[in-house]
C-alpha cells in the first residue's frame, strides 16, 4: 500500500513539473497608468507574433502562455524573447521560458530603462543591458539637442563629437565585458546585436572574434535554438571569407 501511495505522488509529482515547464507566466505593476491596454507578443528568428492582451488593473497586469501544442511547447521549452507593448515605441523586451515566474515593474510613459525585473537568470541580464542602454541614450540625446543648436559652430560640434565617441566606446566596453561574463547564456545575443537608433554597436566583420566565441558557447547550451541558426550562418560565411584571404 505504501508503495503504491509512493508511485501516485510520483506521477502526480511529474504531471504537476510537465504542466509547470509547459507554462509562462509574466506579471507585475505599471505606475502612471492605471487602466491601459497592453500586448504580449513572443518575437521569433524571423517574425514578431502578438499572442495575447490585456488591460491592466490599478496598474497590475498578469500574462499566462501556455503550451498548448507543439510549436508552442517548442517556444517554451527555451528562452525566448517577449515582448510587453503599450505602443510600438514604448515597448518592454525581456528573456523567458516555461517554469518562469517574471515579475515586473516599471514606469508605463518610457518603459525603457525604467523597468526593474526578477524571477530568471535571462531576465534579470536583459534588465542590466536595458538600463546600461539608458544610460547612454539619455546623454547621447542631449549632446545632440547641443549639436542642433550649434550646428554652424565647428569647434563646438567637434568637442560634442568626440563626447559622444566616449560614450559610445564606454557602452561597447560595458557590452564586451557582459559578453564575456556570461558567453552561453541568450542575453549576450542580445547584448551583440543591440542598437539605437539603427546603428548598432558592434560589426559581425569587425568584432569577428567576439561573435565567433558567443556563437560557439550559445550553441553548446543550445545547438538549436532558432536565435541561432543565422548567427552560425554568418560565422561560417565570414570564417569561409577569412579563409580565401589568407590563401591569397
Amino acid at each position: 500500500m505504501k508503495h503504491i501511495t509512493y508511485l501516485l505522488l510520483l506521477c502526480a509529482l511529474l504531471v504537476s513539473c510537465t504542466k509547470k515547464q509547459n507554462q509562462l507566466i509574466l506579471e507585475g505593476d505599471f505606475t502612471q497608468a492605471p487602466q491601459a491596454k497592453i500586448r504580449l507578443a513572443v518575437i521569433t528568428e524571423d517574425d514578431h507574433i502578438i499572442i495575447d492582451s490585456t488591460t491592466l488593473k490599478d496598474g497590475h497586469f498578469r500574462f499566462t502562455v501556455q503550451g498548448n501544442n507543439d510549436m508552442e511547447k517548442a517556444r517554451l521549452s527555451t528562452p525566448m524573447l517577449y515582448q510587453i507593448l503599450f505602443s510600438y515605441d514604448n515597448t518592454l523586451t525581456t528573456l523567458a521560458q516555461g517554469g518562469d515566474h517574471i515579475v515586473i515593474k516599471a514606469d508605463a510613459k518610457s518603459t525603457s530603462g525604467t523597468y526593474r525585473v526578477s524571477g530568471s537568470k535571462e531576465a534579470e541580464l536583459m534588465g542590466q543591458l536595458d538600463s546600461a542602454l539608458a544610460a547612454f541614450v539619455q546623454p547621447t540625446n542631449a549632446l545632440y539637442s547641443v549639436y542642433e543648436d550649434n550646428i554652424e559652430n565647428d569647434s563646438i560640434r567637434e568637442s560634442i563629437e568626440n563626447d559622444y565617441i566616449k560614450l559610445l566606446n564606454n557602452h561597447k566596453d560595458f557590452l564586451t565585458d557582459f559578453i564575456r561574463k556570461h558567453p552561453d547564456n541568450l542575453a549576450s545575443y542580445v547584448a551583440f546585436y543591440q542598437s539605437y537608433n539603427r546603428r548598432s554597436f558592434f560589426s559581425e566583420e569587425q568584432d569577428f572574434e567576439l561573435l565567433q566565441s558567443i556563437t560557439k558557447s550559445l550553441l553548446n547550451k543550445y545547438p538549436n535554438h532558432p536565435y541561432l541558426k543565422k548567427m552560425k550562418q554568418r560565422v561560417e560565411v565570414l570564417e569561409l571569407i577569412k579563409q580565401r584571404k589568407e590563401q591569397q
